[in-house]
């Protein structure tokens, strides 16, 4: 019976898997490449995410969240500049100056569609700081300190691409959280489940590899670690071979 659900899902609409995935997988199915998976997806985009703006007093400054302050601290500079990758309604300007005082541009690159949306949203005391963008061609910057991906670069098709424009700007870290990671030679992709009527592409990132590709580009790890192992459920990978990981790289 297995064996007949993994065909009959390969060839399905979205709609059925939907009908058919078990409320407990988080992720369903396996792919070769992302466009595969992406056949399989559907348009997601969550309407409440761009209902509120969530400033410094409204975030909770614990676990990975720290880490970003923890590197503007770092730089022992008067002005920093970061792009947020997907930062959302809760961009990491937020965490920072929830926990630090420093002066912080951030630039935040999201869909057209929620940067229409969050930009009216954005308190006045803060828009001098906070900036949102639709595409990083669209940032007009010679340089920046920080790049983050606060769990957004698994939902990217040309991880690699990006991040060599990213590099371009001369970043002196890339901080990557609440990513899934493996200990295998080669990405794979599944379909996201976990948020209700949507199915989404999802990468799950070779570790090495990834550590290979940013040294390759002139970017050292300085910091991993290692967490919800076996807590998230996929169709039919063991759930004790992914993992979550936080991790830095600092330029070279």
């Amino acid at each position: 019976m297995g064996y007949i659900k993994k065909l009959f899902l390969l060839f399905i609409p979205p709609i059925f898997h939907k009908l058919f995935k078990s409320k407990n997988y988080q992720y369903i199915s396996k792919f070769k490449t992302y466009k595969s998976a992406q056949l399989k997806s559907d348009i997601y985009f969550d309407k409440k995410a761009t209902e509120k703006f969530l400033g410094p007093n409204e975030v909770e400054t614990s676990g990975r969240f720290n880490l970003i302050s923890l590197l503007v601290l770092s730089l022992n500079k008067k002005k920093i500049k970061v792009i947020d990758y997907g930062g959302g309604s809760n961009p990491v300007f937020s965490y920072i100056k929830n926990s630090i005082d420093k002066n912080v541009k951030t630039y935040i690159v999201e869909p057209e569609i929620f940067c229409k949306k969050i930009k009216k949203k954005i308190p006045k005391r803060f828009k001098n700081f906070i900036y949102y963008f639709s595409s990083l061609k669209k940032i007009n910057v010679k340089s920046i300190d920080i790049v983050c991906f606060n769990s957004s670069m698994q939902y990217i098709e040309n991880y690699e691409a990006l991040i060599k424009r990213l590099v371009n700007l001369k970043p002196k870290y890339f901080l990557i959280t609440r990513t899934n990671f493996h200990l295998g030679k080669e990405n794979y992709f599944t379909l996201e489940c976990g948020i209700k009527g949507s199915l989404h592409p999802y990468t799950f990132f070779s570790f090495s590899k990834f550590v290979k590709f940013m040294k390759l580009n002139k970017y050292n790890l300085v910091f991993s670690n290692k967490y919800n192992i076996n807590k998230y459920n996929h169709e039919y990978i063991d759930g004790k071979t992914f993992f979550h990981k936080d991790i830095i790289f600092k330029k070279i």
